[in-house]
């Protein structure tokens, strides 16, 4: 018993102790994992010295701008939910992504070089300018000065420098892609790419386009001769390009570059072949990224292979013109083939690249390059691309090369965005080919943040890869496996360690990066599926011919042009018009229409509001065009402002390789303002809420009512000089106090002298000394369209005494250190109606834009933001606008709304159109618009109705929405001109965006 009893004692003693460890194992074991979900710093982490961009604090991440103020950007939560076993490595790639960002941002800090044979020009002036506003020094060089890559951001080349004997590191800049240019120079390169473009075909084989090269490409007698819609296009060896039904005898066509035969035909349009010349812009080669501009050019050629014309006009223009023509499914069967053959395209010039074997395919990872593409369309909408070329910067529209310097030179922090996507870079998804631990590379890193900034520049740059689309992961797997089996791809296997992929490799690893961002959409982001009716033009910046509110639901294809029907072939002809009619009839030309007077008048009365012009050419080789060389032709509708319109009527040659004015007709058309001229104490008082002949409320009473209770106009000025100052709130029931003779008879009235009030107080408006020291100090931020840009104006002269410099702006414009040097203006064009819905820049990026380009700012009422438009703007937007500012730490600035507006109520062209139901929508948008801007701090000012009961006196402006302009003054002694702010309408809503700042 006692033997058992010690037995006993020991056992559970074992027991005890065995308990024990078990405990303390599963404590250590549950310790480790407690701990891998603890913040903490990246692995490898050492702490930033002062002058680094970032620096790391306990939870976030603070950059430190130029101006010493530290920004925060986001907390690293973004490793939380990854599974425990992937935690160090993704916490690895966090770490190398942040000190990739870190080095990308001081090598931003440094000047850019800018290179140019035969010195300092206007394209290197331009360019100069641009990369200035992005916050670039610039230094010049030639091609043998210095050129210090390490104290240098990136080189410009400009004119045909070669920057390949630079040693360029592996995260600055160049503009050009030396290998690139040698490939695409290549004749085979083109009959390369075709032979991808017929594997992918969906056409029979016997239907596919054959390219081929000398000596092989001559045609042997009676070949093709049962093909009907057989075509052969050439590229001659000096570049030219015809498009013929059958093999020439020409000698030039006989011995061609390279050769195409086309079945089932190529493409036409209003019965003639076409090509476009594209401008397309590589940022990255491998991997690619590649970007489609949305301006292009239009060759129309005969069937003698003579170029007709070539027209400056856009992509969504031509894709309007395939749809007239066809259909909309084939018109968006086209926009697909041809993104995907020119994607195909690029990736070619990449492969060859990669096997020929010449020099190193990662050298300068981040070098770009602007290409010119020419392509053709088979009968079959599949594109032939005929012929590649780099093109020069000095050579680009000044808006290409605008978009050109701002994509590939933006330089803002995307970290913060980019961990967001870190859980979907998975390494083991790339079909690596190399014998590394890990096939992820710096350069695969760099890619990702590069494409993440440049999708934040709001350019008219169409992203043509990386793309969500399933269409590019058949082109893909094709790709790969040629990378595999061609002969000379062997020669990459034995790389222990290369510093870049093929497209190809990463193309998984791409799209699920790319999916994070685009979470909602699977196709790409150009994919026009939805096609509402826009316009031709997709340009950022229009001039002043041609109206912002350029947008439509009727089609403006341009046409070929009217002659007259007995057209002329004697040259004297050539600049003359035969035919200008005005419609109404009541519009007669002063002088009487004489084909060798260029210049008219016309005038009409006040209720006239709409008119129509046709114009026919003297000469059959010329066409009639209104604004623009590649503008609408023969006919056009406009409404009529108050006071001067002009209309310009341009006699342009049709077959000459650019468009070319030869003659301009002006017609200067003055619509009266109602009224009597003379004002006099003793008129009656009427009151106006809104105009019978437009009606926005049914609830409302319409036109000119007598104000019984007031004698004269004189008593009723006595009474309202004892009210009280309005408020914003006293608005609501606002309306028009008009002195008339008689209130049943309109054109008895003295409408300058209205007054938009309440009843119950008085509309009080500051003189210029104090709106002059109210604006000391103080920056004021607009954003909205045409009619916010009105009111900017109207305060620059105010707090200025005049304006000496204006323009339409339809992009960003910054007016700073006026009034004394003590107040900066800056205003940003939104929404770009012009461009399609979804290649619109996003409301958010131009807040940021306009942020950025007035900073410094301070977070209190001496920084205001107005913001407006006449419909466009609804509560998402100003949703967008707090959850912006909140990220810049602006919470507390002064918020204006200026209200919805009178516009787009006539039937014209180039012009949307509102029925008189939807006109009483918008009363109703505004109402909620009001409710919700007050419950996120914003002040309101009523526009709406303020502005439809007085639709008609609108001024200058297709859309019917402008209640101001700028007119030149004489300016005696000075030498320049100033300008002054016309506009009774926007005056009065200008004066009480001034109040509602000014009593703050």
């Amino acid at each position: 018993m006692r033997r058992m009893a010690l037995f006993t004692s020991v056992q559970g003693v074992k027991d005890i102790f065995l308990l024990l460890l078990l405990i303390a194992f599963f404590s250590m074991l549950l310790t480790y994992h407690i701990g891998l979900y603890l913040p903490h710093p990246p692995v490898g982490h050492r702490e930033p010295q002062e002058n680094h961009v970032f620096k790391f604090h306990e939870k976030r991440i603070i950059r430190k701008t130029d101006t010493g103020k530290e920004v925060f950007l986001q907390k690293k939560q973004s490793i939380q939910k990854v599974p425990a076993a992937s935690v160090p490595e993704k916490l690895n790639i966090l770490d190398k992504i942040f000190k990739l960002e870190e080095r990308i941002l001081l090598v931003s800090r440094f000047p850019a070089l800018v290179r140019q044979e035969g010195g300092v020009d206007n394209s290197t002036r331009i360019l100069e300018e641009l990369l200035h506003h992005l916050d670039y020094g610039v230094v010049y060089g030639n091609k043998n000065g210095p050129s210090n890559i390490e104290k240098l951001s990136m080189i410009w080349d400009l004119k045909g420098h070669n920057s390949s004997t630079d040693r360029l590191k592996d995260l600055h800049k160049t503009n050009n892609i030396q290998r690139l240019q040698r490939i695409i120079s290549e004749p085979s390169y083109l009959c390369n790419v075709q032979k991808i473009q017929n594997a992918f075909s969906t056409v029979k084989v016997s239907d596919r386009t054959i390219c081929s090269l000398p000596p092989h490409s001559g045609i042997k007698q009676g070949e093709w001769q049962h093909k009907s819609e057989l075509d052969f296009v050439h590229l001659h060896r000096d570049g030219n390009i015809t498009i013929q039904k059958h093999p020439s005898t020409d000698k030039l066509t006989l011995d061609p570059r390279v050769l195409w035969r086309v079945s089932p035909g190529v493409l036409m349009l209003d019965g003639a072949p076409f090509s476009l010349r594209l401008t397309a812009l590589l940022t990255s080669l491998s991997p690619l990224r590649a970007y489609l501009h949305s301006t292009c050019q239009v060759f129309t050629i005969n069937q003698s292979g003579q170029t007709l014309r070539q027209d400056l006009t856009s992509l969504w223009h031509v894709r309007q013109s395939i749809q007239q023509n066809f259909e909309e499914e084939v018109a968006r069967g086209w926009w697909n083939h041809m993104m995907r053959g020119l994607v195909s395209a690029l990736l070619t010039a990449e492969l060859e690249g990669w096997m020929s074997g010449v020099d190193n395919p990662c050298s300068c990872s981040r070098c770009f390059q602007s290409l010119h593409l020419d392509v053709v369309f088979t009968n079959e909408f599949q594109p032939i691309l005929l012929k590649a070329q780099h093109s020069n910067l000095s050579q680009m529209p000044k808006d290409i090369v605008d978009d050109v310097v701002m994509l590939t030179s933006f330089k803002d922090p995307v970290y913060e965005n980019v961990v967001k996507a870190a859980r979907k870079i998975q390494p083991q998804k790339m079909h690596c080919r190399y014998p590394v631990p890990s096939c992820l590379q710096d350069s695969d890193l760099v890619y990702i943040l590069d494409t993440r900034r440049e999708a934040m520049v709001p350019v008219d740059f169409l992203r043509l890869y990386p793309a969500l689309s399933n269409e590019y992961n058949q082109l893909m797997d094709y790709f790969l496996h040629l990378s595999f089996t061609h002969p000379r791809g062997a020669r990459f296997t034995n790389v222990t360690s290369p510093s870049c992929h093929l497209t190809a490799e990463v193309h998984p690893l791409i799209t699920e990066t790319e999916r994070v961002y685009q979470p909602f959409s699977e196709r790409r982001q150009h994919d026009l599926k939805r096609v509402p009716n826009k316009p031709i033009f997709m340009l950022r910046k229009l001039d002043a011919e041609i109206p912002e509110e350029k947008f439509n639901d009727e089609d403006l294809s341009p046409s070929l042009g009217k002659s007259s029907p007995n057209c002329s072939t004697d040259l004297q002809d050539l600049p003359l018009l035969s035919q200008i009619t005005l419609t109404p009839p009541s519009l007669q030309l002063t002088p009487e229409f004489d084909p060798h007077h260029t210049t008219y008048k016309a005038q009409t009365d006040y209720n006239t509001i709409v008119f129509s012009v046709t114009a026919r050419t003297k000469h059959c080789n010329t066409t009639a065009r209104f604004h623009t060389s590649d503008g609408d032709e023969s006919s056009m509708t406009y409404t009529l402002g108050l006071g001067e319109n002009s209309v310009k009527i341009h006699v342009v040659m049709k077959s000459n390789r650019e468009p070319k004015f030869i003659n301009t007709y002006l017609i200067l058309i003055w619509r009266q303002e109602r009224g009597i001229p003379q004002f006099r104490p003793s008129l009656r008082v009427c009151h106006l809420t809104q105009d019978c002949e437009l009606k926005y409320s049914p609830r409302e009473s319409c036109g000119l009512t007598a104000v019984t209770k007031y004698r004269s106009w004189r008593l009723y000025l006595k009474h309202r000089d004892q009210l009280p100052v309005c408020h914003q709130s006293d608005y609501r029931q606002a309306s028009w106090f008009v002195p008339c003779e008689d209130c049943k008879n309109p054109n008895s009235c003295h409408w300058r002298s209205a007054m938009w009030q309440p009843e119950v107080c008085q509309s009080k408006h500051l003189n210029d000394l104090d709106i002059s020291t109210c604006f000391r100090g103080r920056k004021l931020l607009f954003i909205g369209d045409s009619t916010n840009r009105g009111i900017m104006h109207y305060i620059l002269e105010k707090i200025n005494g005049s304006i000496t410099e204006w323009d339409k702006t339809h992009n960003l414009k910054l007016y700073k250190s006026i009034n004394g040097n003590q107040t900066d203006l800056s205003y940003t064009y939104y929404p770009q109606f012009w461009l399609p819905t979804n290649h619109r820049p996003a409301f958010d990026k131009a807040i940021y834009q306009l942020i950025k380009w007035t900073q410094p700012l301070t977070d209190d009422n001496r920084t205001v933001l107005v913001v407006g438009g006449v419909h466009w703007l609804a509560s998402q937007h100003l949703d967008l606008i707090v959850k912006a500012l909140k990220r810049e730490n602006l919470s507390h600035i002064k918020l204006i709304i200026k209200g919805l507006g009178s516009g787009f109520h006539q039937h014209v062209n180039g012009v949307h159109y509102l029925p008189e139901a939807d006109l009483q929508k918008v009363l109703l948008r505004e109402e909620e618009l009001e409710r919700h801007g007050k419950k996120l701090g914003f002040e309101f000012i009523k526009t709406f109705k303020m502005t439809m009961a007085r639709f008609k006196d609108f001024l200058q402006g297709k859309c019917a929405c402008h209640f101001h302009k700028l007119a030149e003054m004489k300016n005696t002694g000075l030498s320049r001109p100033i300008y002054h702010v016309e506009g009774e309408i926007n005056a009065v809503y200008s004066q009480m965006i001034i109040n509602s700042i000014c009593r703050t």
